[in-house]
């Protein structure tokens, strides 16, 4: 048994690898796209094997385009940091700065969805009852699944908007020098390019993520009425100011909306109208809803690595797809993301939510059952565990 689900791994391995071949090699090329190549590390998974291979240096894009196209990597990576040296070991590169990076992943932000879609499916009948933790049926090991529904991309792109509005409002952060991806699984990064940032050593960097998920934020500094501290001389925050003052106030103002409390707050803001204890259950809140839940240890990270823009994601086969700015709210990484294209193929859907990719809807699959996908799909399931070929 175990002998052949391994060789049904290797032939769908085999298939995935095709489709991202097709992908890399066509003609016009992918549009990879990366700032000073020539002072980069790269790196890149190939299928099949369980070490990265790193430590390389190219000198343009077409260099980077030509290498992808010959090795077929499952995911590929270029460093944030600048190098002298980007081909020599670590502690000989040379560390000459680094963009700052942020990422965003669903399956960090507590989303109610999460659990309603962790999986657990036999390999040979697909979703079935569960013994002891493996199938009750034939008593095969089962594969966990984590699926990422349109909730989760939802959940993610609000923190996204938070993040880009903090980089801009309170960093000064020009928007010529933000990168936005979709991670082509499910979440987003962002990449400041700026001199500004280029040299924050790991300490600087902490202190962004701070500021940005408020840790250690104590409301009393900004004036605001706070577990019995004194805020004396201290000008209370208001509707339009800057900052966390001004971001925190808004969001109390929402939530007295929402809730149908002090009505009259609004036109003129009275932290006396109500009691501390009032305010502090409101504050909290305000401060859970507008902090920014982000990864710390990317940002803090000086020598990060950071997906390809335009690579495939070998989790799903989708794209790394940049995302302008303008675009940021009504990206569909499900339709745009989509790079896998050809005709429809036969595959064995052990088990699959419904969902919807490249432009179709697909209907939960109980499994297993045969179905002809197109060729995104059906690798998207494929890497995700959930199909084989017949």
């Amino acid at each position: 048994m175990r002998q052949a689900l391994h060789a049904e791994q290797e032939r769908v391995l085999r298939f995935a690898r095709s489709a991202f071949a097709r992908y890399y090699r066509s003609d016009p090329p992918p549009p990879i796209e990366v700032s000073e190549p020539e002072r980069r590390e790269f790196a890149y998974w190939e299928f099949g094997k369980q070490v990265m291979t790193r430590h390389l240096a190219f000198q343009s894009v077409e260099e980077v385009r030509r290498r992808l196209a010959e090795v077929v990597p499952l995911h590929a990576y270029r460093s944030s940091a600048y190098f002298r040296y980007p081909a020599a070991p670590m502690e000989e590169k040379g560390w000459e700065g680094a963009d700052l990076v942020f990422d965003i992943d669903a399956d960090h932000l507590d989303l109610p969805c999460v659990e309603e879609h962790r999986y657990s499916v036999c390999p040979v009948h697909g979703a079935v009852d569960v013994r002891e933790g493996k199938c009750a049926e034939c008593g095969s090991e089962l594969k966990e699944v984590e699926w990422v529904c349109e909730r989760c991309i939802e959940g993610a792109r609000a923190e996204l908007v938070k993040l880009l509005n903090v980089l801009t409002d309170d960093f000064g952060i020009g928007e010529s020098e933000v990168e936005v991806g979709f991670s082509g699984n499910r979440g987003f990064h962002v990449v400041v390019y700026s001199d500004a940032v280029r040299q924050l050593d790991q300490t600087a960097r902490r202190e962004v993520v701070m500021y940005l998920t408020c840790e250690g934020i104590d409301p009393s500094v900004l004036g605001l009425p706070w577990k019995g501290r004194r805020t004396r001389g201290l000008r209370r925050p208001s509707l339009e100011d800057l900052g966390w003052r001004g971001r925190i106030v808004r969001a109390v103002a929402k939530h007295l909306v929402r809730s149908g409390e002090l009505a009259g707050w609004l036109e003129e803001p009275d932290w006396s109208a109500a009691n501390p204890s009032f305010w502090r259950e409101v504050i909290s809140r305000a401060i859970a809803e507008e902090r920014v839940r982000i990864d710390p240890v990317v940002t803090q990270d000086v020598h990060r690595l950071v997906r390809l823009p335009w690579s495939l994601n070998g989790k799903t086969g989708l794209a790394a797809a940049r995302i302008p700015l303008e675009r940021v709210e009504d990206f569909d990484p499900f339709e745009e993301a989509v790079a896998l294209k050809g005709p429809p193929v036969k595959v064995r859907v052990l088990f699959a939510p419904r969902f919807r990719l490249g432009g179709e809807e697909f209907d939960a699959m109980e499994g297993p059952v045969e179905v002809k996908l197109p060729p995104a799909a059906a690798v998207y399931l494929m890497l995700k565990g959930l199909a084989t070929l017949p």
